[in-house]
């Protein structure tokens, strides 16, 4: 009862009095235990958990005393304000105007992002609720406890300025404490407001050491560019490789997003030219009429900065325009594409120009009778420079498939499909017609039988599976071949129509694709799943190389075995066995994993292939790796990977990494080591630290829990 007339008290005086020079001003809400009204001196006095709430600031106190003469407002403690931004501020003593925006705070602690504290002997608020300034303050994230009194870091200020308008803190005659001992000092200091979500200021710095470019440093600069783009500017600093400049920019569409990755080197020791660096713009957008456009422009300067410089270990970038809308029962494509090589011994002028290429596929759905009908248009344009081959095809296509499935459940079905293709051919001796035409049918029938048997907590399931198929590329028409070139046999395309990955080269002959899968699903939640088959041929197959396991009359045998043991165990290996059951490849993957952890253990066999006239002799592969990721407690986590060769008995590459994490501090350690040479990349060890103190250059709090004081 006494809570109820308070509030109607309260709000009664201070609109009808203290707001009745200011009517837009909104009304004020008290809640208290007790409340004491003197109408002669005009004060209020409210004891007993005090609560004050007005214009989404909320004042809580154990008393409370309000003069609507002079328009202020003396709280005692504990004292929490919490203001409409987030900030809460603790304190024992408060003397503040009847807003809550303006006055003196005694002993107060400033909580920001609920991470984040200032400890001042005072506060004052000032420039209504936009400016808190705190004299003789400590400011940390980290948590003190008795056994821990003394935070991991700290920066001690004789004076700090949180502007909240700005979103920034400023820090005067500051210093920085690690562990109680003072570091450096800093006369004048300036960081975001962790409780913004974006403000300019200086981010954490990197550090890094490399056997390339020496001893690294990179201090990140982030600024806000209005509500939908930011930028970040970087300068990378090396002793033996030069001074770079990074930057990113991103901006935010209402359909769509752009963003700009590039880096610029000047008179670089290590490399070729004077100035090198990368440059990487992607921009995406959604049309009309469910086109989509998106756009990517990535070149670097020469074929080893990305890789000495530790951006990417890519080995060709692909540029692209590209408009596209993908509908349940159609596909449109237009691109235009560029390709830079950064392979040794792998010219660029090799590398063609898509300009352009069109695709359009439709898929008919008329009757379940008459089964799916599909029609394909293809366009592509490839130019080169210096005088090399260039290619013009267009390609028109139809494809039928008709389905059916027996009472016994047998699944029958027959397909067929023509292409119908044209070349135009420019600076190629090997082609005296400029113009090349042909004609592709494909006939083709498949039949499967899904057999399953349920036993009392098992589920088991065969399927046999069998096509037929018949095409014919004519004996006498050859076209250049650019987007065939590398065919594999596995589990995945065994009952595929075609195995090359393009247009140019398609399957010839008649044949017979034959696989069998058998599945076994445990009620306790393991499973396996086998697939056997091969690829058997009325004639050889000229088209095929000797070491894609697809020439001769009988392909090599494909298999491939997933075994899943949840939660722990998921095994999966693949192998291609030739008529001498030696492996042409292997491959096999374990994974296990733990309540701390992952580890994961890699083995893949590639045999030797001199039959290849593409690719050359290739040597035997033969490579084992391992992964694992393990977090040794709660706030320190390992992760490392190594690849060695087991054919040359030599290691490729190994890395490290050493983290640590609570509730104000995080660190990551990291080493790594390439042993390879590539292009002017000689083998190096590379290491990284980089440390992220919550709330300091946009690092946020941390989700490690709290080390020295116990969990939060």
């Amino acid at each position: 009862m006494w809570r109820l007339a308070a509030v109607c008290l309260w709000s009664f005086l201070l609109t009808s009095v203290t707001l009745a020079q200011d009517l837009a001003r909104l009304p004020v809400t008290l809640l208290a235990d007790d409340v004491a009204y003197d109408s002669q001196a005009r004060v209020l006095v409210a004891r007993g958990n005090v609560e004050v709430l007005y214009q989404g600031n909320r004042l809580r106190a154990t008393e409370i005393i309000y003069n609507a003469q002079s328009q202020t407002v003396r709280a005692t403690g504990p004292i929490q304000l919490d203001g409409d931004d987030g900030t809460r501020i603790l304190a024992d003593l408060a003397d503040l105007s009847s807003d809550l925006t303006k006055g003196l705070i005694e002993g107060a602690r400033l909580l920001i992002d609920n991470s984040f504290q200032l400890a001042s002997a005072r506060l004052q608020r000032s420039g209504d609720g936009r400016f808190n300034t705190l004299t003789r303050t400590v400011a940390s994230s980290c948590r003190v406890c008795d056994a821990s009194p003394t935070p991991i870091w700290a920066i001690r200020a004789d004076r700090i300025i949180q502007d909240n308008l700005e979103g920034q803190i400023y820090f005067e005659d500051a210093r920085f404490d690690l562990l109680g001992v003072p570091v450096f000092y800093l006369p004048n200091l300036r960081i975001a407001d962790p409780s913004k979500g974006r403000a300019t200021g200086f981010l954490v710095p990197e550090f890094s050491s490399s056997d390339i470019y020496g001893e690294g440093v990179k201090l990140p600069y982030y600024l806000t560019l209005g509500d939908h783009a930011d930028a970040t500017l970087t300068t990378f600093a090396t002793t033996d490789g030069g001074v770079l400049f990074d930057a990113q920019y991103r901006q935010a569409l209402a359909g769509g997003s752009f963003q700009l990755d590039g880096t610029l080197a000047y008179d670089s020791p290590i490399g070729k030219r004077k100035i090198r660096g990368y440059l990487d713009a992607q921009f995406e957008y959604a049309l009309p009429r469910d086109y989509d456009a998106d756009f990517r422009l990535y070149v670097a300067s020469d074929d080893s900065f990305l890789r000495q410089y530790g951006y990417s270990n890519e080995d060709r970038l692909t540029s692209f325009a590209r408009i596209s809308r993908y509908r349940t029962d159609e596909l449109t494509e237009f691109r235009l594409a560029g390709f830079q090589s950064l392979r040794d011994n792998d010219g660029n002028s090799q590398s063609p120009f898509v300009l352009p290429e069109i695709v359009h596929r439709r898929v008919f759905d008329v009757d379940p009778a008459l089964g799916r009908f599909a029609m394909d248009l293809n366009y592509l344009t490839l130019v080169r420079d210096d005088g090399d081959r260039n290619v013009a095809r267009v390609s028109l296509g139809g494809d039928w498939r008709r389905d059916w499935t027996l009472e016994s459940g047998f699944q029958l079905a027959s397909f067929a499909s023509v292409l119908a293709q044209a070349y135009q051919i420019e600076n190629d001796p090997v082609f005296t017609d400029n113009s090349v035409s042909r004609v592709v049918p494909l006939l083709g029938v498949e039949a499967r039988f899904p057999l399953m048997r349920r036993s009392s907590k098992t589920l088991h399931i065969i399927e046999p599976a069998v096509q037929i198929i018949y095409s014919d590329n004519g004996e006498d028409t050859t076209v250049p071949n650019e987007d065939s070139l590398l065919p594999e046999l596995d589990e995945t395309n065994l009952l595929a129509l075609n195995r090359f990955p393009g247009e140019d080269v398609l399957e010839d002959g008649l044949r017979a694709n034959i696989g069998v899968t058998y599945s076994r699903i445990s009620d306790d939640g393991w499973s396996m799943d086998l697939t056997l088959g091969q690829v058997l041929r009325a004639d050889p197959n000229p088209q095929f190389a000797e070491g894609s396991g697809l020439a001769g009359s009988r392909s090599d045998l494909v298999g491939a075995l997933h075994l899943d043991l949840p939660p722990h165990v998921d095994f999966l290996t693949r192998v291609l066995i030739n008529d001498d059951f030696d492996f042409r490849r292997a491959e096999a993957n374990l994974g296990l994993s733990f309540d701390r952890g992952t580890t994961d253990f890699g083995l893949i066999y590639l045999a030797e292939d001199n039959s290849n006239p593409l690719l050359g002799p290739v040597p035997e592969a033969y490579e084992f790796s391992f992964g694992t990721t393990f977090d040794l407690n709660d706030n320190w986590q390992f992760e490392g990977e190594w690849r060695y060769d087991l054919s040359e008995r030599k290691n490729i590459s190994a890395e490290g990494r050493l983290s640590y994490g609570n509730e104000c501090i995080s660190l990551d350690l990291s080493l790594s080591r390439s042993f390879t040479t590539s292009n002017d990349v000689p083998p190096s060890t590379d290491i990284g630290l980089t440390v992220r103190l919550a709330g300091i250059g946009g690092a946020g709090q941390q989700q490690r829990p709290a080390d020295r004081c116990g969990a939060l």
